[in-house]
């Protein structure tokens, strides 16, 4: 059990996303009712107690081996189950709406171009400019929603092979929906060693595959699948560049995207060979 203090109306939005992920059959830290029913106990703070969700992180081995494309699959269904939770509380939540496309061109894009110089990163200037003109084209059209925005691997648990739930729906925001699965998929790249980068693309082509069989993607979305994940490095390698302490993450990010764009053919070939209709079910 879990004992939290949040402001009182963050604290209820917070119940309702739980609430809405549960009803999704996803285990999520809803709320044990005070002997006299009520949801929290209230006064001058609220003090909400929760039950722990089961379950645990993947290993690194089970990330990697053999079944990896499946376990990818898991992630993408889970995730995109959170998102029909999500949905369904939306308007009650009143998230903050996210500006990705403002975000990248305005700070996070201009800040790669700064460190590709200074740090040789050998990232061509065509694939910068031609990235810019794909975010500025296929973003607007992508669908958005009330997401998750933190679905790192630590934050996903499982058991007997199964997804259990989510953790942390704190940072929730409505943002393109396809940040999420593409988040999840770098969070796991940037967890793994170097020596197994390689193995990463079929694990985040199961991620795809599980969402889309839940979640059918737009044609614009399978489009913009190596543009997310770009986007997100992006805005990473921005942000730790400039937070004390954390240069080394930004040093990691940074080989992170140039793997990205590495494996650019298969990423959008895994995109592209998702079915015309999802296999929803």
């Amino acid at each position: 059990m879990v004992l939290r203090t949040r402001p009182r109306e963050r604290l209820r939005k917070d119940i309702a996303a739980s609430k809405a992920a549960a009803a999704q059959g996803l285990a999520a830290a809803v709320p044990i009712p005070t002997r006299e029913g009520a949801e929290y106990l209230d006064g001058p703070e609220i003090f909400l107690l929760t039950r722990t969700v089961p379950g645990e992180s993947l290993t690194t081995e089970e990330r990697t081996g053999e079944n990896r494309l499946a376990y990818g699959e898991q992630y993408g269904r889970a995730i995109a189950r959170m998102h029909r939770a999500l949905r369904a509380v939306e308007g009650e939540l009143l998230p903050d709406e996210a500006d990705l496309l403002g975000s990248v061109r305005g700070w996070a894009l201009p800040e790669v171009r700064r460190q590709n110089k200074q740090w040789s990163m050998g990232l061509p200037e065509e694939f910068l400019d031609g990235y810019q003109a794909q975010i500025s084209a296929l973003l607007p059209k992508l669908p958005r929603q009330l997401i998750h925005r933190n679905p790192h691997p630590g934050n996903i648990l499982f058991q007997n092979g199964k997804v259990t739930g989510f953790l942390e729906y704190e940072m929730y925001e409505r943002n393109i929906r396809l940040w999420d699965p593409c988040y999840c998929g770098t969070g796991l790249l940037s967890e793994l060693p170097p020596s197994l980068w390689e193995r990463w693309p079929l694990l985040f082509s199961g991620i795809l595959q599980g969402y889309h069989a839940e979640e059918e993607l737009t044609a614009e979305e399978k489009a913009a699948v190596f543009a997310v994940l770009c986007s997100i490095q992006m805005i990473c390698i921005a942000w730790f560049e400039k937070t004390a302490g954390l240069e080394e993450l930004a040093k990691t990010n940074r080989e992170m995207l140039c793997f990205l764009l590495e494996k650019r053919g298969e990423i959008e070939a895994a995109a592209a060979a998702l079915p015309a209709q999802g296999l929803a079910g």
